[in-house]
């Protein structure tokens, strides 16, 4: 991530975070580690997964012998996880970061740890304040995946194909910088990608199996778009953006740009007034290399 870009995330951060309270430095406690074995369901339905989180670090990979396994580690008092359940679903919550009782400081520390099962499906949604997120969903089987954040820095991952179907896939953030790889291989009917200022990349890499729509909407930033060698990819651009750059080979026809080749089509609708995007088409050659 940019230099620059720090800066504004933290200011973003900082002031999001002063929203309705006292000018004050936020109170911290010694550090409290919170355990987290929660069991399989008594069926392997379908279950959901909410993660909302007040803000902080966020490692999530696979590979829990339960549902979900873990830790919290938190050192600010009204930040307790509450948590829910019931027999196909399962809530850790935190304090709404527009709701807290002071400015943040070097010394807050929230930070999760969590790993998920791979043995049953998982409806999943994660929700959080500004952070730096590491997700490795690898191996899980991801019927919808939501993610919803305030500025941020993440990186997601698929590097196996997903387990089943996924109806959708949704990732929504304010001036962040995130990058998105192994997404070809999430399996998704749907994906929408919406995001204030920042930088971007979405790396489609992975076979698909089927066609696959994809809504991309950002305001100034900078994107890049990586289409792996023999995905055929269908790219709109619907927005007033002219700084468009390609990479490898592309077919353009009006503002459509389309990599020609065989197989189930993933159609891309790219909706930005302002910024700067780039369009990778790599090579066989290429990959082989990577």
């Amino acid at each position: 991530m940019k230099k620059p870009l720090i800066f504004v995330i933290i200011a973003l951060a900082l002031s999001s975070f002063a929203c309705s309270i006292s000018n004050i430095e936020m109170k911290t406690v010694e550090n409290r580690t919170v355990a987290i074995d929660e069991s399989l369901p008594a069926n392997l339905a379908e279950t959901e997964l909410v993660f909302n989180m007040t803000g902080g670090s966020f490692n999530l990979n696979p590979g829990a012998a339960q549902l979900v396994t873990g830790t919290i580690v938190y050192n600010v008092e009204a930040w307790e996880p509450e948590f829910t359940r019931s027999n196909n679903y399962f809530e850790i919550k935190q304090v709404n970061p527009f709701n807290i009782s002071g400015i943040p400081t070097n010394d807050v520390i929230n930070k999760w740890d969590l790993a998920l099962s791979s043995l049953l499906p998982l409806n999943l949604s994660i929700e959080g304040g500004a952070s730096d997120n590491d997700f490795n969903l690898t191996g899980l089987q991801l019927t919808n995946l939501k993610i919803v954040q305030g500025a941020s820095k993440t990186n997601l991952r698929f590097d196996a194909p997903n387990a089943v179907a996924m109806d959708e896939l949704s990732f929504t953030t304010g001036a962040s910088s995130a990058e998105l790889s192994g997404l070809g291989y999430a399996n998704f009917n749907t994906m929408s990608f919406s995001a204030g200022a920042g930088d971007y990349t979405l790396d489609f890499t992975g076979a698909l199996s089927h066609d696959a729509t994809v809504n991309v909407k950002a305001t100034i930033s900078n994107i890049t778009i990586l289409i792996p060698a023999g995905m055929n990819a269908v790219i709109v651009n619907n927005g007033t953006v002219s700084n468009i750059n390609t990479q490898g080979v592309w077919l353009l026809s009006d503002d459509t740009y389309n990599t020609m080749e065989e197989g189930p089509t993933l159609t891309l609708h790219l909706d930005m007034a302002v910024g700067n995007v780039t369009l990778v088409h790599a090579d066989s050659e290429t990959q082989k290399s990577e």
